[in-house]
């Protein structure tokens, strides 16, 4: 729930910020009436709008300007600043039954680990651009840009620094006899659906959720990035970023393999190519 929490507070500040440019903005009808006809012109970067913006990509800032009546180009940044979200992971040692390795004591001492808490650390932040085709007279448009920066989605670590070295050694252990005996037993770790997250030499669980640097993106909006004749506008845009097959690495950059190509969390990563985007977007139009 803190997530959630976090969310609706980062709007809510958003939003009263947008009011605030509101009511910060000339007052007087005979100001507005005076810049009317400025405001209202088409043409090629002659306006400025900057805009707030929050929703499943995160919280940012950005700027707009027309490129045509019907096109208007925004670039900014964006990004997660939600808390950590933690969770228990089940031990994956009582899967090891050869009976030498049983009787190990590294096997032993990895038997009384039960779970561990994990901390999922969302940090994803992007530069974009991005342009809106605005082709009918409705508030509805069209929009497409890229987006550029982190490739981690997710990072995974224990919350107990350096409290895994009886999961580290068993580990071991297993890689040493699989590798003279030439047998298949599976890793050591903590499991995360159908992959295994197993400790590094600093005994500790450290894995991130990878995606593409580059990632292009198209969706549908309504309402406006740019006002026509007001200060104020609004938007609501709702797509799809493509990011590529996200995978699971070590630190040390090794990718984690699964244990199931059909099932569990290694059957929705498959088709998890694109991360749905949903924004809301408050602006102000400063010229």
């Amino acid at each position: 729930m803190k997530q959630y929490r976090n969310f609706i507070s980062q709007f809510c500040r958003v939003a009263a910020v947008a009011v605030a440019i509101a009511l910060l903005a000339p007052a007087t009808s005979a100001q507005e009436n005076k810049n009317l006809k400025l405001h209202s012109e088409n043409g090629m970067l002659n306006h400025l709008a900057v805009g707030l913006q929050t929703g499943m990509g995160g919280t940012g800032i950005d700027v707009a300007m027309p490129l045509h009546r019907l096109v208007t180009m925004r670039a900014g940044i964006v990004g997660n600043a939600i808390g950590d979200i933690k969770f228990k992971a089940i031990n994956t040692v009582d899967q090891v039954t050869q009976m030498q390795l049983v009787e190990d004591d590294a096997i032993r001492q990895a038997k009384m680990v039960d779970k561990v808490e994990l901390a999922i650390k969302p940090r994803f932040w992007n530069a974009f651009i991005m342009a809106e085709v605005h082709p009918f007279t409705s508030p509805f448009y069209f929009s497409a840009g890229l987006f550029a920066g982190n490739r981690t989605f997710l990072h995974f670590r224990n919350t107990n620094d350096g409290a895994l070295e009886s999961l580290y050694d068993a580990n071991k252990k297993v890689e040493d006899y699989n590798q003279q005996f030439r047998t298949n037993y599976p890793p050591v770790g903590l499991k995360f659906g159908d992959y295994v997250f197993t400790a590094d030499e600093n005994y500790n669980i450290d894995v991130k959720m990878k995606t593409w640097a580059v990632k292009p993106y198209l969706g549908i909006g309504f309402g406006q990035s740019m006002a026509r004749y007001h200060r104020l506008s609004f938007a609501l845009d709702a797509g799809l970023l493509f990011w590529g097959k996200p995978s699971f690495v070590f630190n040390n950059g090794k990718k984690i393999k699964s244990s199931s190509k059909e099932s569990g969390i290694t059957h929705f990563i498959s088709w998890f190519s694109a991360y749905p985007m949903i924004q809301i977007r408050l602006a102000y139009k400063i010229f």
